[in-house]
């Protein structure tokens, strides 16, 4: 057994870094709903005072940005909506005192005069926080006209000190997302007047309208249509990501998040969708882009994941239609009612439906789930009557 203080300094730096930085502390979670979390052993702080003095460095090397709002549920929704780490709430995150940046979040009408609420962030998570922050405030229009923003700079270690403008421009900029405030101001010790004027010039620009999103996602699908044509799988793939992004549903492996619904509650009053709704344009563009996902996955002979985007498309709708939320697709005429239900309604992207159950056909059969296979198919030939290849198909299984 060796003594760690037998190490050279360089090792023992080694060490601390490994235990005390942020980011080796950082554990992922074992679900894409749940945000990550941080671990620090800070147990080795109390080895003895040498290695105390030594180790305690490595620890204020993290940057630490703390946030407090008058709002006790701020801290789950920031949590559980955003998906930001929270590394400590409540007494601890009161009493610690070495962060770089405060955030101070109120309204005029209910101050800190009252009870405070805080929680502590890494830097890493600071744009993670801002943009759950304007995707809230996107889906609650108004939200941020109502709201106080008070960020306040400082060295935690040397308080005369000036932050770089490097590590200022990451704590402030981020903010640049939050716009439409009532109010903003930005304080600290030697704040760069340059990054506190590109940070407003950011909030003063206004986002994208919901017609804006709507055409510039129309635009990558297309680009990916073309993409796929031409056998670049990946270039199409991705594009189609960005077109999701594009309408603030955001793609990660196989789990979507959809944000902002209540931006695109509103007729289009301008472009190539004048007079629609926002929220039916954008139901029709989600569920084009389903559909030639899985043609990508099906060109890629990616059987799994062509099946796992079709079937989730699939009970999301059907759930939608009759609150049948069983995770499986399931065979026989009760299970499959639904469609025939809803054929007669006239809803928007019912051929795109179509082929997203035919295509999960396809890659059911390459994986051997005939009972399955049967079920898409009939299904498909009730949503796309006039596709020849759909409605032979269900002929030749009807023959059976």
């Amino acid at each position: 057994m060796f003594r760690l203080l037998d190490l050279p300094a360089e090792i023992r730096n080694q060490v601390y870094h490994e235990v005390l930085a942020s980011d080796n502390a950082r554990r992922p979670a074992d679900n894409d709903d749940k945000p990550a979390t941080y671990e620090f052993d800070l147990a080795i702080l109390l080895v003895n005072k040498q290695i105390h003095h030594e180790a305690r460095k490595a620890f204020q090397d993290n940057v630490f940005v703390k946030i407090t709002t008058p709002w006790a549920e701020s801290i789950d929704h920031i949590s559980s909506e955003g998906k930001v780490p929270i590394i400590a709430t409540g007494s601890k995150a009161e009493n610690f005192g070495s962060f770089h940046l405060w955030i101070l979040i109120d309204t005029p009408g209910i101050s800190f005069n009252g009870s405070a609420f805080s929680m502590l962030i890494c830097l890493e998570d600071l744009p993670a926080f801002t943009r759950m922050w304007h995707l809230s405030n996107l889906n609650h229009q108004g939200l941020n006209s109502h709201l106080r923003l008070n960020l306040n700079l400082k060295d935690p270690h040397f308080p005369d000190r000036k932050i770089p403008k490097g590590l200022q421009n990451r704590l402030l900029r981020p903010f640049g997302l939050v716009k439409g405030l009532h109010s903003l101001s930005v304080n600290g010790a030697k704040v760069l007047p340059s990054v506190a004027e590109a940070l407003k010039k950011e909030q003063a620009v206004p986002d994208p309208s919901p017609e804006e999103c709507l055409e510039r996602a129309t635009a990558l699908k297309d680009t990916g249509n073309k993409s796929l044509q031409s056998g670049n799988y990946a270039a199409a793939l991705q594009q189609y990501i960005d077109a999701f992004a594009a309408i603030h549903i955001t793609v990660s492996g196989r789990k979507r998040h959809i944000h902002a619904d209540g931006y695109y509650m509103r007729e289009c009053a301008s472009g190539v969708y004048v007079g629609q709704r926002s929220d039916y344009v954008r139901l029709i563009i989600r569920v084009k882009l389903v559909a030639n996902i899985i043609q990508v996955y099906l060109k890629s002979k990616k059987w799994e994941d062509a099946r796992f985007w079709g079937k989730r498309s699939i009970i999301l709708f059907r759930s939608s239609l009759n609150g049948d939320d069983d995770d499986s697709l399931g065979s026989g005429e009760d299970k499959w009612a639904w469609v025939k239900q809803s054929a007669t309604m006239g809803f928007p992207a019912r051929a795109e439906m179509g082929k997203i159950l035919y295509r999960t056909a396809l890659a059911s059969k390459e994986l051997q789930l005939d009972d399955e296979v049967a079920s898409l198919i009939r299904a498909a030939a009730i949503y796309l009557p006039h596709d020849d290849v759909v409605q032979t198909e269900k002929r030749i299984l009807d023959e059976r």
